[in-house]
């Protein structure tokens, strides 16, 4: 079936009615404006979560996709309300109840005449705590009731299965679930050739001048040139980036700047070279770079005509302009001068710099702030590994803390401007498998695992319900500190040495499996909740192990909620509020049988989730010797592939948790917690005899 808003959307709205609010409220808006560049992408509903009966929808997708856009423009065609809790008060119990009272829209409701779009449940949920936002979707389903119109509300995958988890078990509900597809190719070129006709009337609100005067009328005189362009620059980034398993032609960032490269050439005749030079590149890193290229040729023109005789051959490269981008959108550092400009030229080129700076490609001219998730990436990147402090200090603050979600291209633009190196401050760990995460869709699993001695071997993966598998590999400069956000999830770290910090105050949320080893343990929170993930896996168990641990001394103990186990094992673990969630496990008092069971534990709780539903790590990774520590990690391994505790297929080992259990005689939960049986230690000493110890 087609869930179009044509099709479908209409139909199931037809009895909402326009409405005027009596009073203004931030984030409500009942009558938002239709974009004439929108391009409508597919909406499929999710297998068992397809009840359209139910009074409350889910929409879902992964980060950067256009949910706002897609809400927006469904609210337009069927007079809905559109409610954006990224700028409204924030959200508790009888929010809705209250705005609609206020808005003086109770009794079109109550009619069945009006309904909501609530966009951003990923923004709300981070300003406030656990028990506000769960008291705000009873408020959601108190306040939709029985009216047979839907309340709608969209966020990303992770918080909408939440909030259908929440839905489900405090009130009842069992909503409809549906995702938003990303772009195929032939609707990514409409979209793109939209986006090219939106950027043609585009105008500078301080001057009111068209920020691409020439579009307009080339795209009148030269329309096929454009077509053309926008057809081979989607195919060819469908093809590129369908090798590395991740689809960038079907989000809509990324065709938004592949318009703008097409938008920033004023000469069609040239428009080829440009699409051309992207090709030979990195495909994300060469749609901006071919921007910022021809923003430098901008420069060069204008100094031409002012200044005489100077060479522009390496001013306002890309390096500079997002230097400059970041002092501007994260308002810190101070950008400095290319050093080799003459004297004279120093006052033309500072006043030809800050005229164009404000109406970069990559900035909203409206507001300054990044034009989208792909040029934000950018800007975001290049600060984050800059050799200015104060700029990587606010970068990291702007993409940790406050109303930011983390964002989807990070990644990628991070490990482009490392140019091949892979060192990197531990403090960027947390915040790059963030991004990665945020591209995780429906039924992907993302994983990262952390050890060593100082320094960290880090290795973050997605695996994908269909492809290969994606893998990042990282290793942290010696000395720095692991930080993790407000969610905590699928996260194996083993750092004796290195310290740990979750959490940026206010609500923390770990979400199994969590295993955690570290030197002091940092909970930055005000609140602690435990979840389970949505996966169909068992793994769910969260393990925190540290030398020391500091949390606020209001901390009252943990939220833990149903299927999932918390235990935590530190000098302070048995005094409240942790004393119920202590670990009741441990190591033998014999050393020897004690390294035994590290080196049994440290090698199966490696293994990790893999795309065809095992527990598998690649041959290097379990060969390391960080893994086997010598001759005793050996024999083990060796002893477990002759039970078929593990098997070597190729370049990955598995390991059967089944035979982990009959051979071993501990679960994969048992040696998370330190569980050990007699069975295990039997079979530990065993091997311990074959060494002689």
């Amino acid at each position: 079936m087609r869930y179009s808003i044509d099709h479908f959307w209409r139909q199931r709205f037809a009895q909402v009615r326009a409405q005027t609010p009596s009073t203004a409220l931030p984030g409500w808006d009942a009558a938002p404006r239709h974009s004439s560049a929108f391009v409508e992408a597919a909406l499929s509903l999710r297998e068992d979560f397809d009840d359209l009966s139910q009074n409350v929808w889910l929409i879902a997708a992964p980060g950067a996709v256009g949910k706002s856009t897609l809400a927006k423009e469904i609210c337009v065609a069927t007079n809905a309300v559109y409610l954006d809790l990224a700028t409204a008060t924030t959200v508790a119990g009888n929010y809705l109840v209250g705005g609609l009272v206020k808005a003086g829209l109770w009794g079109a409701w109550q009619a069945g005449q009006s309904t909501l779009l609530v966009d951003a449940l990923d923004e709300a949920r981070l300003r406030v705590t656990q028990s506000s936002f769960e008291d705000f979707l009873a408020d959601v389903a108190n306040v939709a009731g029985t009216r047979g119109v839907p309340i709608v509300l969209l966020g990303r995958v992770n918080i909408v299965e939440e909030a259908w988890s929440i839905l489900n078990e405090k009130s009842g509900l069992n909503p409809p679930i549906f995702d938003i597809e990303l772009f195929q190719p032939e609707l990514a070129k409409t979209f793109v050739g939209a986006a090219i006709e939106r950027l043609a009337k585009l105008t500078d609100p301080k001057t009111g001048k068209r920020s691409y005067p020439h579009l307009e009328g080339a795209l009148t005189a030269h329309h096929s040139v454009y077509e053309k362009a926008a057809s081979s620059l989607v195919d060819h980034l469908t093809s590129e980036t369908r090798a590395d398993g991740r689809q960038f032609a079907g989000y809509a960032p990324v065709l938004e700047a592949v318009a703008t490269v097409i938008a920033s050439e004023s000469n069609p005749a040239k428009i080829d070279d440009a699409v051309e030079s992207i090709f030979k590149g990195q495909v994300l890193g060469r749609v901006t770079s071919e921007v910022m290229i021809r923003e430098a040729g901008k420069l060069s023109n204008q100094l031409a005509a002012t200044v005489s005789g100077l060479d522009p051959t390496g001013l306002y490269d890309a390096e500079e302009q997002l230097s400059r981008l970041a002092c501007l959108v994260l308002g810190a550092g101070t950008p400095k001068m290319p050093t080799n400009l003459p004297q004279h030229a120093v006052a033309a080129y500072d006043e030809a710099v800050q005229s164009l700076l404000p109406q970069h490609p990559f900035l909203d001219s409206r507001t300054q702030k990044p034009a989208g998730a792909v040029f934000g990436a950018c800007i975001l990147a290049g600060a984050l590994t800059g050799q200015d402090k104060e700029v990587v200090r606010a970068a990291e603050r702007f993409a940790s803390g406050g109303p930011n979600t983390p964002n989807p291209f990070l990644l990628t633009f991070y490990k482009q401007a490392l140019n091949g190196k892979n060192v990197i401050p531990a403090e960027h760990v947390g915040l790059l498998y963030a991004s990665l995460e945020a591209t995780a869709g429906v039924g992907d699993v993302v994983r990262l695992t952390a050890e060593g001695e100082g320094s960290l071997e880090v290795e973050m993966s997605l695996s994908p319900q269909v492809g290969d598998e994606e893998v990042h590999e990282f290793t942290t400069i010696a000395g720095s500190e692991l930080r993790f956000g407000r969610r905590v999830g699928g996260i194996t770290v083993d750092a004796e040495d290195v310290d740990i910090e979750l959490g940026e105050g206010g609500q923390l949320d770990l979400v199994a499996p969590v295993a955690l080893k570290g030197r002091n343990l940092v909970l930055n929170c005000g609140e602690l909740v435990v979840k389970a993930d949505h996966s169909k896996a068992d793994d769910h168990v969260v393990y925190i192990e540290a030398a020391q641990a500091m949390a606020d001394a209001g901390l009252r103990p943990p939220t833990v909620r149903p299927g999932v186990k918390l235990q935590v094992a530190w000098p302070e673990s048995k005094a409240y509020p942790w004393n119920h969630f202590a670990s009741t496990g441990g190591e033998d008092p014999d050393p020897r049988m004690a390294d035994a069971q590290r080196a049994l534990r440290r090698l199966c709780i490696s293994f990790r989730s893999h795309s065809k539903g095992r527990l598998a790590r690649y041959k290097g990774k379990v060969e390391h010797f960080r893994m086997t520590k010598g001759a005793l990690g050996i024999a083990l391994r060796d002893r477990l592939l002759a039970d078929k505790v593990l098997t070597l297929e190729g370049a990955m080992y598995f390991l059967e948790p089944n035979v982990l259990g009959e051979m071993v005689g501990v679960s994969f939960q048992d040696l998370k917690l330190k569980h050990y049986s007699p069975q295990s230690r039997a079979y530990l000493q065993d091997v311990l005899d074959t060494l002689g110890h």
